[in-house]
This record gives structure tokens, C-alpha cells and sequence, in this order.
């Protein structure tokens, strides 16, 4: 199965030389090893293998929302290339979040991308990319499920956060960095509000509540995405 959280970041927002960027983590967990018999007789319980790939692009003279939109149609394009059953797409937009999963794209489609009010849809030109990589991924009979995070559940030091993707290209040291950062601070009173939280919003959006280890696997990977988008950002700004 493969787990992919997207995020968006931007500097300047609202302004004409604003920069966005779109992160995308995606993790790839084959789990067909496990309880299997290695001897006659015998199962062994061991853990999960995981995959891990980072992917980011960016835009000048651009928003916020597009960094976001950006990241969803990174993660539709990797699904397309690289998945041949099913794929969890977890984000932190409610927008991208109701687009996807109540077909407001699919409704604009068919109204020739007006809104219900007969505006023209915003960013038009990213949704309709949007829509044809869900097309090929229903021709491909690829199951993709959308789920809806709060974001920004848990930290990790920005400096940190950047050595460890320049270490590691693949995302996988940011990732571990941050679970063991979840570990050690899941009983801070803070943390344990901003949990309780995302389990309320996870209710309403989601449809129910998640159970720990769920939660713990999308808060710790919608930072990793976060930080991804962040960084393709900040280079960005280099260029």
C-alpha cells in the first residue's frame, strides 16, 4: 500500500512575487512478508518494509492554494507511475480535501469549470491537470482514498528538519526523525490537545476517529511534507 502526504508552502502569499511550492512524501509499505511461515509450522511476526520518495516543485508570481494544488497533482502523477492497487493521499486542505472527495471537480468539469454561482473556477488550469490524473487512475482501477489531517500537530527544528533532507534525499531520516520526535512528546499536555483535535476534526472531515498508530503515521508524515514543500521554497529563493 502506498501512504503519500501533501502539503503546500509559499513566501509572499497574496503578493505578485509570491512563491509556492508543493511537497509531497510518499511511503510505500509492503507488509505481504508479514505472517508468513518461514519454517513448516511456524509464523514470525516481523515489521513492515518501507519505501520512501520525496518529490517538490514550485511556481514564482504564484499562492499559497496552488503550492497545495501543486503537491496533489505530484501525488496523482506518482500514483499513476508507480502504483498498481491502492493509495492513501493524506492532506491538511480542507479545500483540496472537499474537492476530491464530495467531486467538486468533477462538478466544475461538467459545468465547463463554473462554480455553482456561474463564476469561473479558480485556478482552472491546475484542477483540469488534477482531474485528468484521477481519470487515468479510475482507467487503471488504482483505489485512492483521501483523508483529512490538521496540520502542524507535532514540530521539529527547522535547521534539523533541513540537514536531514540534505543527508538523505529520499525523505526517510526526516521521517524517522520526526516519529522519534512524536514518541518523545505524545504525553506533552500541548501536543495532547492539539491530538484531540486533530481526532475532532478527523471526526468531521474523515467520517471517524483514527486509531493511534493511523494517527501517529499521518501527523508524523504531514510534516515530513510540510518540510519537503519548505524546502523547495527555500531553494526556490536561491535560484
Amino acid at each position: 500500500m502506498m501512504v503519500i502526504s501533501i502539503d503546500g508552502a509559499c513566501r509572499r502569499n497574496g503578493k505578485p512575487d509570491c512563491v509556492a511550492a508543493g511537497g509531497v512524501f510518499c511511503l510505500d509499505i509492503d507488509d505481504t512478508h508479514l505472517l508468513q511461515p518461514q519454517v513448516p509450522g511456524s509464523m514470525v511476526h516481523t515489521t513492515p518494509k518501507y519505501q520512501s520518495n520525496k518529490l517538490s516543485g514550485f511556481e514564482r508570481n504564484s499562492t499559497n492554494q496552488r503550492g497545495e494544488m501543486i503537491a496533489l497533482k505530484l501525488a496523482l502523477q506518482y500514483i499513476c507511475d508507480n502504483c498498481d492497487d491502492e493509495a492513501q493521499i493524506i492532506t491538511d486542505s480542507e479545500y483540496l480535501f472537499n474537492a476530491m472527495t464530495k467531486d467538486w471537480c468533477v462538478s466544475w468539469k461538467k459545468k465547463g469549470w463554473k462554480t455553482a454561482t456561474g463564476g469561473t473556477v479558480k485556478n482552472q488550469d491546475l484542477w483540469e491537470e488534477i482531474q485528468d490524473l484521477v481519470d487515468t487512475i479510475a482507467c487503471h482501477d488504482i483505489e485512492v482514498t483521501f483523508y483529512h489531517i490538521k496540520g502542524h500537530c507535532i514540530s521539529i527544528g527547522p535547521v534539523t528538519a533541513a540537514d536531514a533532507l540534505r543527508q538523505d534525499t529520499t525523505g526517510e531520516t526526516l521521517r524517522r526523525l520526526v516519529m522519534n520526535q512524536y514518541k518523545e512528546t505524545c504525553n506533552n499536555p500541548k501536543q495532547v490537545i492539539l491530538l484531540k483535535e486533530a481526532q475532532e476534526l478527523s471526526v468531521k472531515n474523515n467520517g471517524f476517529q483514527l486509531e493511534p498508530n493511523i494517527l501517529r503515521r499521518f501527523v508524523v508524515l504531514n510534516l515530513v511534507a510540510d518540510r519537503v514543500a519548505t524546502e523547495c521554497v527555500e531553494a526556490t529563493e536561491l535560484l
